[in-house]
């Protein structure tokens, strides 16, 4: 006989797992992704581009990998949903600093990003998750901008563990 998990922490554990959650549909108002740099050349602006039309799917994936149903328009005051508001500010720093100097803050990027929840039946805030990081180092000075997505994932992640403690309201 091998020791394990008796049989009534597992049923303990798939009550937790079972408990009903109030937010299982979320639906994005906004994305709003803004480029710290006062002088931003060509590349820089191309790259905000490519990361606003990105941003959306990947958005969308994390939410559902999350275990919500993101709505492709908005529910109305329906019982069980979240608007979520997204802003990114980010500053891709220099990435040839990072790659020679990065182990000393020469050239890091910087991202910040804010999730808003707003429950879509009654307008009121429900949570809200803000997370910042920089980048330092990396090979070849890093990827920034696959850096930056993964905020935008850690974000939805925690914002989506907050809602997930929300318990349902007993009817």
């Amino acid at each position: 006989m091998t020791a394990g998990p008796s049989f009534s922490a597992m049923a303990a554990d798939a009550k937790k797992e079972e408990a009903p959650r109030k937010y299982t549909q979320a639906f994005v108002t906004e994305i709003a992704v803004k480029l710290l740099d006062s002088e931003p050349d060509g590349k820089r602006l191309e790259d905000k581009k490519t990361m606003e039309m990105k941003l959306p799917l990947s958005v969308r994936k994390k939410l559902q990998d999350e275990g919500l149903t993101v709505a492709d328009a908005d529910p109305g005051k329906q019982a069980g949903g979240v608007r979520l508001k997204i802003a990114m500010d980010y500053d891709p720093g220099n990435r040839a600093l990072r790659w020679v100097g990065g182990m000393f803050g020469a050239g890091k990027g910087t991202v910040s990003v804010r999730v808003d929840a707003v429950d879509a039946e009654t307008g009121q805030a429900v949570a809200t998750e803000e997370y910042s990081d920089s980048k330092r180092m990396g090979g070849a000075g890093g990827d920034f901008y696959g850096f930056a997505a993964d905020a935008v994932d850690e974000a939805l992640e925690n914002l989506a563990e907050k809602l997930a403690a929300i318990p349902k309201p007993a009817n």
